[in-house]
């Protein structure tokens, strides 16, 4: 079960087999990192459970597990792929491309056998740049991972908005989006994240809807429920250390909260969950 607080930080980047920077055995707790990481798999099976959705593990796929997702890798056997570590500061760097929203990445991605070549290219490019390590490896190895991600996009699975992504109103849509991810609470509201970022409510509206098509307000509300559903399902923290958690003025609005959004009470989530987490190890 994880605690209140995430996993260890992580180097700006790093790539490698998934033998050595890959799911050991503690990886069938669940547990959660303050970076990001993508798996790529070429052999192996198993299920990978993030955020409570378990997601079969299957040769030719890719997982995406975001900042501060809890999850956990049930693998009879070692899996033979590559692992990828970044957090976002890094891909934001010096010489980086336009902002890619990762908020918008599904956690499984299935790319047709076509485009698995260039998966295996990119990554192979990355890895190479990484053991450079010369001045020039980090703006490089910044433009395979957001190439990595833009081909990602094409992929079955990935169902983001049209509209446009790049120039300011894209920066103002991953900002908003980080910054939801970071400060996810109660007292988060659409006019205090539009205060934060220094533009009005109204433009904050405009622009998040047209990026991903969802409206500021149900991303906030989305994100609070996400953080409950984890800490409920993975802590020993009550309903009322929950509520105080989040910044819900008692227990009781929590919980009307919950059912509203869940459609059940937290206690019943709570069972469930974990039902089904016993349920995934025992198969």
């Amino acid at each position: 079960m994880i605690e209140g607080g995430r996993g260890r930080d992580a180097p700006q980047f790093e790539i490698g087999p998934v033998l050595s920077h890959g799911p050991r055995e503690a990886a069938a707790i669940p547990h959660r990192h303050e970076f990001l990481e993508i798996l790529y798999v070429r052999e192996g099976r198993g299920t990978h459970i993030i955020d409570g959705t378990e997601y079969p593990i299957e040769a030719g796929r890719l997982y995406l597990v975001r900042r501060g997702q809890v999850h956990a890798w049930v693998t009879p056997e070692p899996l033979d792929g590559t692992v990828v570590l970044f957090d976002e500061p890094f891909l934001a760097g010096p010489g980086a491309p336009d902002p890619v929203n990762l908020g918008q990445y599904p956690n499984m991605l299935c790319p047709d056998a076509g485009r698995l070549p260039r998966i295996e290219g990119l990554l192979a490019a990355m890895a190479g740049e990484y053991a450079e390590g010369d001045d020039q490896s980090d703006p490089i190895v910044r433009h395979l991972l957001s190439a990595l991600l833009l081909l990602c996009r094409r992929f079955d699975g990935f169902n983001a908005p049209e509209g446009p992504r790049t120039g300011l109103s894209a920066e103002l849509s991953v900002e908003f989006s980080k910054l939801v991810a970071e400060k996810a609470s109660a007292t988060l509201t659409v006019r205090s994240a539009a205060m934060r970022l220094g533009v009005t409510s109204g433009y904050l509206r405009e622009v998040v809807v047209t990026q991903t098509g969802r409206t500021p307000g149900q991303i906030i509300r989305s994100a609070v429920l996400t953080e409950a559903q984890r800490l409920l399902a993975n802590t020993g923290m009550t309903c009322a250390q929950v509520a105080d958690r989040l910044g819900f003025e008692d227990a009781s609005y929590f919980s009307r909260f919950f059912r509203r959004e869940a459609g059940a009470p937290p206690s019943a989530y709570r069972r469930q969950a974990r039902e089904k987490y016993q349920a995934c190890l025992g198969a």
